[in-house]
């Protein structure tokens, strides 16, 4: 049995934090956000990522999926060969994330929140997927430890921050002269 505080470090209480942070900004911009039903659409897809999001960090659902795949390569007898097709792996999820962010800046343009929003979010997935992938040398950097925190925190802190008030921003305009309701 894990006990609360062994499975809610101060490193996962941030996680779970920012998560929940980004999945109630997206919950009340779709349903109380005004204007275009594109953008409400919007806000729920954001929801429903960022809710994944959180469950991860709530059941460790990265760490899971990783354990089963060094399971199989262990079953397999290429555990120790694995770092050739992480390294491929990664080049493709930097590959990617550069196809990703041209599509998300010309999809939204004109519309700062949420090309803000979609970028947050999908760093978020790119960052889950390089965790999935667990090439030692990244790892080493991410779950590197500053004052109790490891620095993969940072990348969680920064993606929530950009969901969250990107769509807030992009539900809820708020002009200059113009009075809040």
């Amino acid at each position: 049995m894990i006990s609360i505080t062994g499975w809610l470090s101060p490193t996962r209480t941030i996680g779970l934090t920012a998560y929940l942070f980004a999945f109630g900004a997206c919950a009340v911009s779709w349903f109380r956000g005004r204007g275009a039903p594109e953008r409400r659409r919007f806000a729920a897809v954001l929801t429903v990522l960022e809710a994944a999001l959180f469950l991860d960090m709530v059941f460790n659902g990265r760490w899971l999926l990783h354990g089963l795949v060094d399971r199989a390569a262990i079953a397999k007898g290429v555990y120790g060969e694995r770092s050739g097709p992480q390294i491929a792996m990664l080049f493709l999820l930097a590959c990617a994330t550069a196809t990703g962010m041209g599509v998300l800046l010309w999809r939204f343009r004109g519309r700062t929140g949420a090309s803000f929003a979609a970028c947050g979010v999908f760093f978020s997935l790119i960052c889950w997927c390089v965790e999935v992938v667990s090439l030692h040398a990244v790892d080493a950097m991410l779950y590197q430890t500053f004052h109790g925190f490891m620095a993969v925190c940072l990348a969680w802190i920064t993606c929530a921050l950009m969901t969250g008030l990107g769509i807030l921003s992009d539900t809820f305009p708020v002009g200059v002269g113009r009075r809040l309701e």
